[in-house]
């Protein structure tokens, strides 16, 4: 990245990080709005299989102090988006389809400023560069609509939809210089390495920090009727 060693980058992030664990440990820990995090999604107009689908919308998914610290230690935040279509049956529901996309945040220690991208399939796109970590989370927010899988005309459908948000660890930060070349992109599908034994050291303050391996955040559209 700007033509600089990762090698020489990694330790002061190292340093920095273990610096704000202890800092952390030693204070109360403020979360700014936790209890609200959530996931909104919202169904079409009109629910045509094909055509336009739902639009998805995270809300304070950075909003907690360990998590704002760790960003601006230069660990990426990474969200995971699932949304799948259920056809209501009889006597037992049947998924029929399912996308996945993901939406990476990170705080680049060499320009000062936030970058948020999104992955669909094998497209990156870098949808900003933010002077603050509140700039990024309000595009973070904006609704993204996804097409709707093929639908059967006059049945009964929902969606399931999940968002899972995780800090990326020290093994996974020259995946994402290599994802933001447009390179292949293991750490991005969840293909880790189980690294070395300082990285899963970091990684289980990170699971302190944020109460576990991962924050889950799922939610259910009431049913409706595909024209």
């Amino acid at each position: 990245m700007h033509g600089h060693s990762r090698r020489g980058f990694v330790r002061p992030l190292l340093i920095a990080a273990l610096l704000g664990v202890a800092t952390l440990g030693g204070a109360p820990r403020v979360a700014l709005a936790q209890n609200d995090a959530r996931l909104e999604v919202s169904l079409p107009a009109r629910p045509v299989g094909g055509s336009e689908g739902p639009s998805f919308a995270p809300r304070s998914m950075l909003a907690t102090r360990d998590l704002r610290d760790l960003l601006r230690s230069g660990f990426p935040a990474r969200l995971h988006f699932r949304c799948e279509l259920w056809r209501n049956e009889r006597f037992n529901n049947t998924i029929d389809a399912a996308v996945e996309w993901d939406m990476v945040v990170r705080f680049d220690q060499l320009s000062r400023k936030y970058e948020v991208f999104r992955l669909v399939g094998e497209q990156a796109t870098r949808l900003g560069l933010l002077d603050t970590i509140e700039e990024a989370e309000a595009l973070l927010e904006k609704p993204f609509r996804i097409m709707a899988p093929p639908m059967r005309r006059g049945r009964s459908y929902y969606y399931d939809s999940s968002v899972d948000v995780e800090v990326l660890s020290l093994s996974d930060l020259d995946e994402v210089e290599r994802w933001l070349r447009g390179e292949v992109r293991p750490a991005l599908r969840g293909d880790r390495n189980p690294g070395t034994a300082l990285t899963r050291t970091v990684r289980s303050f990170f699971v302190r920090l944020l109460g576990g391996e991962r924050r889950h955040y799922q939610t259910q559209t009431r049913s409706f009727t595909a024209e």
